[in-house]
């Protein structure tokens, strides 16, 4: 039986497939010092399983947006579950840290090919405000992952080993293509099919790339994105290292802190449902992401940095990245439902690009200076930069946003 567009079941379906890389990151944190252990060329390289799954995913929306936008959503989406459920089994069975590695960029690109499907799905499906109402329930569903991925990880580690929580991702996959095989209909005609020949793809990234207010929206999402993952990677050293947090205490408040997308998500739907203007919901979402990154940023050389008084802030962040996102993903869109799948592709690309810009920063510049001092100021930096280009480079956005419900 289909599941039916206004359903639960779809949208929870959706935002399932959504959360599949913060399941296949934070999932496998808690892992990491095993898999360490377990190979004699991996001491301290642990981390690399996570880079090499960030360069898979980072790709995979330039290659599987054309393939969406020629064969349809469906069978690239079913395509990509197999690749992944595949890859997720070969890393629980690799014989090597090698292995291991080439299995996880793999794991990365299908997963790439997953996360950006729902929301090519939802532009085929659904229309201005109702499209927006819907990417706020999958942002919902998203936003969950985050707060008991490492809490299953950690949990797996304390019946079993590294090679279950690879194991136990395989079979998420395996659940969503069964599924999605027996419960997903195609939503993008056939007469609205581009051919994949190398002058219509070239074609087709073309023409996301010279719209402005795809390029526009999609930085600013980039970079809101890069100023919560800035949060996300040196919250370790921050709480743990200077603070002195127990990593009990740690996994408590970022779970904590991370409810804040789930909130706001659930509010920007809200507001979507009352036909508040994308306008106002984003602008009200980086006024308040910038405000408390730069009293973060303050409280540094004021002496005033304590868990206390950071964490309030941070959860801010977050909240404040959960009520932008899902307009800022509708209004990217909105002009391009032709080649939906290959600017899909790009935003997603251009997130991951950031993601891991703000957290090769971090790494880069905390041996140099104060840990809290490096994050939070990373994280102003973003979320000026975001502000930014909403204000410069979407003119013409920001003037007729008032038009779109």
């Amino acid at each position: 039986m289909a599941l039916r567009r206004d359903s639960f079941a779809f949208t929870a379906f959706l935002g399932t497939l959504t959360a599949l890389p913060p399941l296949s990151i934070d999932m496998g944190l808690p892992g990491l010092p095993a898999i360490e252990a377990s190979f004699a060329d991996a001491a301290g390289r642990g981390p690399l399983t996570l880079s090499l799954f960030l360069a898979g995913f980072a790709i995979s929306p330039l290659i599987c947006g054309p393939l969406a936008d020629r064969f349809g959503r469906r069978a690239t989406l079913l395509d990509g579950l197999l690749l992944f459920s595949i890859a997720a089994g070969a890393c629980a069975l690799a014989s090597s840290f090698s292995v291991l590695l080439a299995f996880r960029l793999l794991q990365g690109l299908a997963a790439g090919a997953c996360t950006i499907l729902p929301f090519a799905i939802v532009r085929d499906l659904f229309e201005h405000g109702t499209a927006r109402h819907k990417l706020s329930q999958i942002a919902a569903v998203l936003g969950i992952a985050p707060m008991i991925a490492p809490v299953l990880g950690g949990w797996v580690m304390t019946v079993s080993d590294w090679r279950t929580i690879y194991a136990a991702q395989a079979a998420v996959g395996l659940i969503l293509l069964i599924v999605g095989a027996i419960s997903l209909d195609e939503s993008q005609p056939v007469e609205k099919r581009r051919s994949l020949n190398p002058a219509q793809l070239i074609e087709s990234y073309r023409m996301v790339l010279s719209d402005r207010i795809f390029v526009g929206f999609s930085l600013l999402y980039a970079f809101a994105f890069a100023c919560m993952f800035a949060f996300i990677s040196g919250a370790p050293s921050v709480l743990i290292g200077s603070l002195g947090l127990s990593t009990t205490m740690f996994a408590l408040l970022f779970g904590l802190t991370s409810c804040g997308v789930l909130v706001a998500s659930l509010i920007s739907g809200s507001l979507s449902r009352r036909h508040v203007a994308s306008r106002k919901i984003i602008m009200a979402g980086l006024l308040l992401m910038i405000a408390s990154a730069v009293v973060a940023v303050a409280l540094v050389p004021a002496g005033a940095i304590t868990t206390l008084s950071l964490m309030p802030l941070m959860a801010l962040t977050i909240f404040s990245f959960g009520l932008l996102a899902p307009s800022t993903n509708h209004e990217a869109l909105e002009n391009l439902p032709h080649v939906a799948g290959a600017a899909a592709g790009v935003m997603r690309c251009m997130q991951m690009v950031m993601g891991a810009f703000a957290s090769a920063m971090i790494a880069v510049f905390e041996p140099f200076g104060h840990p809290a001092l490096v994050m939070t100021g990373l994280m102003a930096g973003m979320a000026l930069a975001a502000g930014a280009i909403y204000l410069w480079l979407l003119p013409k956005a920001n003037s007729g946003q008032d038009h779109r419900a």
